[in-house]
């Protein structure tokens, strides 16, 4: 399979259950767009059937269609079936998400830079999480990269603007 390289640039955010990743992604895609980036979002699960257990979607996989896509008012979503759990590249080969920045949850074991947000659990970040650049801590004394509180959204976005580097000033107002 031939891979091609998404045209928007992309940072992980990773961390525990429950650790707050969503509500911080949430916050920096309502940042960067008020700054007039379009912003994607890869959401990595490691659960089998992403919500269609009970639906027509669900069904129609069931029952052996490899393509399932559901359209309405504004939306479109296309479930692809794959014999394994895809990797970050994958992802990216097939689809174009038409944006300057994708901001993926998860994916903690892939290729993209991380930025981790962590508890007083540090070693097993430093340990688990390769490609870490930043940290998210409310407790950011002795911590040996950039730490940023989760209230931080301003500066983070500042921080990740400025590591993928190559976005113009009027772009980022």
């Amino acid at each position: 399979m031939t891979t091609k390289s998404p045209q928007a640039k992309a940072v992980a955010i990773v961390g525990p259950s429950n650790s707050g990743k969503t509500e911080l992604i949430c916050r920096l895609v309502d940042w960067f767009q008020t700054r007039g980036l379009k912003v994607a979002v890869l959401k990595h699960s490691h659960h089998p059937h992403l919500g269609d257990t009970g639906k027509d979607t669900g069904r129609y996989r069931r029952a052996g269609a490899k393509n399932v896509a559901l359209a309405g008012p504004g939306l479109l979503q296309i479930t692809l079936s794959l014999p394994s759990d895809p990797d970050v590249e994958e992802v990216f080969s097939s689809w174009d998400p038409d944006a300057d920045l994708i901001l993926v949850e998860g994916y903690k074991s892939g290729p993209l830079p991380k930025i981790a947000l962590v508890g007083s659990k540090l070693e097993k970040v430093i340990t688990d999480f390769s490609d870490v650049i930043a940290l998210v801590s409310e407790d950011p004394s002795g911590l040996p990269l950039p730490v940023f509180a989760s209230q931080q959204v301003e500066e983070l976005g500042l921080f990740i603007q400025e590591f993928l580097g190559s976005w113009s000033s009027d772009r980022m107002g």
